[in-house]
């Protein structure tokens, strides 16, 4: 006998019913909600430590001092969030080991070189020589109607240009590539982030660290100027 439309309902409903009991059975467990003083914990350590780099990298800060509080910058971090949160450093530590992972990449740009041993200062050449003045292809000589002696060769002069030093980098870079510097800095040294450093090619002498130039005439192969001879900009990605 056949069952009526009416009659066949309940059961279409009832296997509904067991398939979504079964799949709800089978799903994975919905996450545990995030700990609110974790994320408490979490949000002040970020932001102070955004607020902390953007201080050390004032252009008035020596370059060697800026990058001396970015060392240390873990203390003060700790410090400043207890101190906000009426808790103790070690409660923000153990709270902070607990964070949400979020994976940050800064990289030092062309101020790379000083973390990886780039030319401080000086010429980025040894070479001396005897530039051709503009517009001289034949080097003037003596005259057919006075017939004098041509004239001495000119001493030979270096060649090089100067390279900027630490110093000079830090005064003329940008707000911005000072506080990247100074956070590639800190993640680095830093004890409460996960780190991983990785480099990539020079954009200007792709990784040689060496550019050919010519001047006045004579060519030459002189210290890259961007990398200062490191052939690599240095990229740090902590969490």
């Amino acid at each position: 006998m056949k069952r009526s439309g009416r009659g066949a309902r309940p059961y279409l409903w009832m296997l509904i019913l067991a398939i979504l009991l079964a799949a709800a059975q089978g799903a994975d467990p919905k996450p545990a909600p995030p700990d609110p003083f974790v994320q408490k914990v979490a949000d002040a350590v970020r932001e102070r430590t955004a607020a902390l780099v953007a201080k050390a990298s004032g252009s008035k800060t020596p370059i060697e001092e800026a990058l001396g509080q970015a060392a240390k910058l873990d203390d003060a971090i700790l410090a400043e969030v207890s101190k906000k949160l009426s808790v103790t450093p070690d409660e923000v530590r153990e709270a902070w080991k607990k964070r949400e992972r979020k994976p940050k990449k800064v990289s030092a740009g062309d101020g790379s070189w000083i973390f990886l041993g780039g030319q401080d200062g000086g010429l980025d050449s040894a070479v001396k020589g005897t530039p051709v003045p503009a517009g001289d292809l034949i080097p003037p000589g003596p005259s057919i109607l006075t017939k004098r002696k041509p004239p001495p060769p000119p001493a030979p002069v270096p060649l090089g240009k100067a390279i900027k030093t630490k110093t000079d980098w830090w005064t003329t870079s940008t707000a911005g590539e000072r506080s990247a510097l100074v956070e590639t800095e800190f993640a680095r040294k830093s004890a409460l982030v996960d780190k991983k450093e990785e480099t990539k090619k020079c954009s200007t002498c792709s990784g040689r660290g060496t550019v050919n130039v010519n001047r006045g005439g004579i060519g030459l192969v002189v210290v890259c100027g961007r990398c200062h001879g490191s052939k690599e900009d240095l990229v740090v990605q902590y969490e």
